[in-house]
């Protein structure tokens, strides 16, 4: 946890100073992949490791090659846990990240992606059968931390779209005590860059 601390504190850092480069685009992101919850009765409750996870966010210029970056997605999971009562229960997460992206040039048209920065997951856990009211559980408020690799490849030539993958950790820990335990986990996204002048 501290190493992830010091990642952290250490990309935000090169956020400064804060002077855009107008050379550089603004920059639309949408995504998509697979989640897989660090909350070790996930795969219990749910029957699976991971579920799907989507998202759009922007990316702000500030010097090359790093981008100040934001996001926002959004992850459910819905599982039977009871059919003789029909008894359901639902997790769903969303994730908002605040950090720092840098796009090192590796060769060719290849770019290596490195982020992270600060989190905000709310996260609500919904439980319901046939002969029971619905009944929703709400995570205390907290911020986590975040920090990804990946890779990045132009889909064109004039360079007004790019390609990228990402594998990314989310840290978010619950102490309450319906809801304890950790609620970060690992995903895998493939999403596209649209480049806007």
């Amino acid at each position: 946890m501290k190493i992830i601390r010091f990642v952290v504190y250490a990309i935000l850092i090169s956020f400064a100073p804060p002077v855009l480069a107008q050379e550089q685009p603004f920059i639309f992101t949408l995504y998509g992949g697979l989640f897989f919850p660090a909350h070790p009765n996930f795969r219990a409750t749910y029957q699976s490791s991971s579920d799907l996870i989507w998202g759009v966010g922007i990316c702000l210029p500030v010097r090359a090659p790093i981008f100040a970056a934001g996001d926002i997605s959004f992850f459910n999971s819905k599982a039977i846990v009871d059919q003789s009562y029909d008894s359901t229960m639902e997790l769903s997460e969303r994730f908002i990240h605040i950090g720092i992206l840098s796009k090192q040039f590796l060769g060719g048209s290849i770019f290596l992606r490195l982020s992270g920065g600060l989190s905000y997951i709310s996260i609500k856990q919904t439980t319901s059968s046939s002969r029971l009211p619905e009944r929703s559980q709400n995570a205390d408020k907290r911020l986590g931390y975040f920090g990804g690799v990946g890779f990045e490849q132009p889909l064109d030539a004039e360079g007004r779209s790019s390609l990228f993958g990402d594998v990314i950790y989310d840290y978010r820990r619950s102490r309450q005590k319906e809801l304890y335990g950790d609620f970060g986990g690992i995903r895998l996204v493939l999403g596209v860059h649209l480049f806007l002048f």
